[in-house]
């Protein structure tokens, strides 16, 4: 029914009665004899998420006082007589699995206490085939279903590993943030794990398995946990992933089409966008070479990679390089790029990958532009990571990790709600002893997706960083004087000051950076602009870009 809720805010807002409950039973039982007709082998009853199944699992969502409710076995009851109609409607050799709360992330719902007693009440009433316990629900703890970057790999394997030892001996599939053939095997190794869930790593590449088996792990283009698949699909837009930009453009299951001429294709850029297009020229059968200002590739995107939550960004620029090498490309890193060096190398098509440059915030004295004082997040970015550069010079937060905070306040003025900017304030609450943000809107990170939204402010909170919504920075006397930053109101007047003012950095929206384009166009060149260069925009757009270019060209 619509009325119900698909979250564990409150208890179920009416009665449902038995006799509705049952009608449910049976029509599952119907549903799945339906799907074994139309040839499916099997069906996963999925009651966690905060969907229906889940609501009666929940003692904080189901408050009933008959059969349906109460202890454990009662709120089971419905679960476990679902099993049963499947099982009666379809026959023994019908598959059917359980999916249920391992934990919900709310004390008063389903922690793994009580998910332990509803899996023993199940299992007393209704054995499944198999087994799979997920974690999370709607409202407060969407993120703990489809963990990201920001956490540790293979988070619930112990809490599985905990709930299998209980399983009876019914197989458990394990779940979570599983991206490397390495992890499976580990798992498996567990008591009464038999097999291994994988979900956004096949979006990333559905070769994943055949990969694993053949030996061939290190060609696996590797799942980012970054959310993006799970973004796309909630707006009801097709699905499409960061790091698999075939997908999004409806490319995945088409062979390469072979170039009708061979030319000769400059790539001015080593970002993400300029490698992606790059490689797939080449692997088409173009003679590519690419020309970067850093000394490694991967751009902007490798800076990002040295900040929390955004580490597994380096997947991205890793696989990109790997395919580049193996088709042949070449490269000219850590060298000025002018137009003079581009027609050097006499190209019959031109890739620009130049990136952008933050837009310079109106908030604050133009001035203070070319100062120095007030640094953009990627300026920061690199002043700070490159205290703790190793010896090819790649960044890493995890030295200032455990270094002493700086005294004072840093302030982050956001005008960029996206995920980089979020994982610079986390960084800089390593870094300082307190850290303000500052946003004109109502809220952060809303250019994020809700599960990479809740985990974002449940981060900065655990990391102390200070939030105001609705406000904008005033630089006056003040500054200098006593070292306060003016903060007022976005709809009029003075809403105090941040004191003790150590740093003041800024994230805007970014500037396409297109100084080559014209010598280019004048010289008689087709030039395809790319990523940042194009239209800022975030990874999954820059590989998409990149990838579209490299396919047409």
């Amino acid at each position: 029914p619509r009325e119900l809720p698909a979250d564990l805010s409150g208890p179920m807002p009416r009665a449902i009665s038995a006799d509705e409950v049952r009608d449910w039973v049976a029509m599952v039982g119907e549903r799945a004899q339906r799907l074994q007709r139309a040839g499916f082998s099997g069906v996963e009853l999925s009651a966690c998420h905060g969907h229906l199944f889940h609501l009666f699992l929940s003692p904080r969502a189901n408050r009933r006082d008959d059969a349906y409710g109460g202890d454990a076995a009662g709120r089971a009851r419905f679960l476990a007589e679902m099993v049963q109609s499947v099982r009666a409607a379809c026959g023994p050799g019908f598959v059917v699995g359980v999916k249920m709360p391992g934990d919900d992330g709310l004390p008063d719902s389903v922690p793994p206490a009580e998910a332990a007693r509803l899996l023993q009440a199940l299992l007393q009433a209704g054995r499944p085939d198999y087994l799979c316990f997920a974690q999370g629900a709607h409202a407060r703890t969407l993120e703990m279903h489809l963990p990201d970057a920001a956490g540790p790999r293979m988070p619930y394997a112990a809490l599985v590993r905990e709930l299998a030892a209980q399983a009876q001996g019914v197989p458990v599939i394990t779940l979570g943030r599983i991206t490397d053939p390495a992890e499976a095997e580990a798992l498996l190794a567990d008591p009464g794990v038999e097999l291994v869930g994988l979900g956004r790593p096949l979006i990333t590449d559905p070769d994943w398995p055949a990969k694993a088996l053949a030996g061939r792990a290190g060609q696996i283009r590797a799942c980012v946990s970054c959310n993006s698949c799970w973004k796309t699909i909630v707006q009801d837009r097709p699905i499409a992933c960061d790091n698999n930009p075939a997908l999004g453009l409806m490319l995945e299951d088409r062979p390469l089409p072979p170039v009708a001429r061979r030319k000769r294709v400059v790539v001015v850029g080593a970002g993400i966008a300029g490698l992606e297009a790059a490689w797939l020229a080449a692997a088409r059968g173009h003679e590519v070479v690419v020309l970067g200002a850093g000394p490694e590739p991967g751009g902007k995107a490798r800076l990002a990679a040295g900040l929390p939550a955004l580490q597994s960004l380096s997947s991205v620029y890793d696989h990109q390089w790997l395919q580049a090498q193996a088709h042949g490309v070449r490269f000219e890193l850590a060298r000025a790029v002018g137009a003079a060096q581009v027609l050097a190398l006499r190209p019959d098509e031109v890739v620009l990958a130049t990136g952008a440059t933050p837009h310079w915030p109106l908030e604050l004295p133009p001035v203070l532009a070319d100062s120095g004082l007030v640094p953009d997040l990627r300026q920061l970015a690199q002043q700070l990571l490159a205290r703790q550069g190793g010896s090819r010079g790649v960044a890493s937060s995890a030295g200032l990790a455990t270094a002493p905070r700086q005294p004072g306040t840093a302030v982050l003025w956001d005008l960029d709600p996206v995920e980089g900017t979020y994982a610079m304030a986390e960084f800089l609450a390593r870094c300082f002893e307190r850290v303000v943000l500052l946003t004109p809107r109502d809220g952060i990170a809303q250019d994020c997706s809700l599960v990479t939204r809740q985990g974002v402010w449940r981060r900065l909170r655990a990391a102390g960083v200070e939030v105001r919504t609705h406000v904008q920075p005033r630089w006056d006397e003040g500054v200098e004087q006593r070292g306060a930053l003016g903060v007022d109101s976005v709809f009029g007047g003075a809403a105090g000051a941040v004191e003790d003012l150590a740093l003041l950095a800024y994230a805007t929206p970014r500037v396409p950076d297109t100084a080559l384009l014209q010598p280019l166009l004048d010289a008689g060149l087709p030039v395809h602009r790319v990523g940042d260069c194009l239209q800022p925009g975030d990874t999954m757009s820059a590989t998409t870009q990149g990838y579209r270019v490299g396919w047409t060209i």
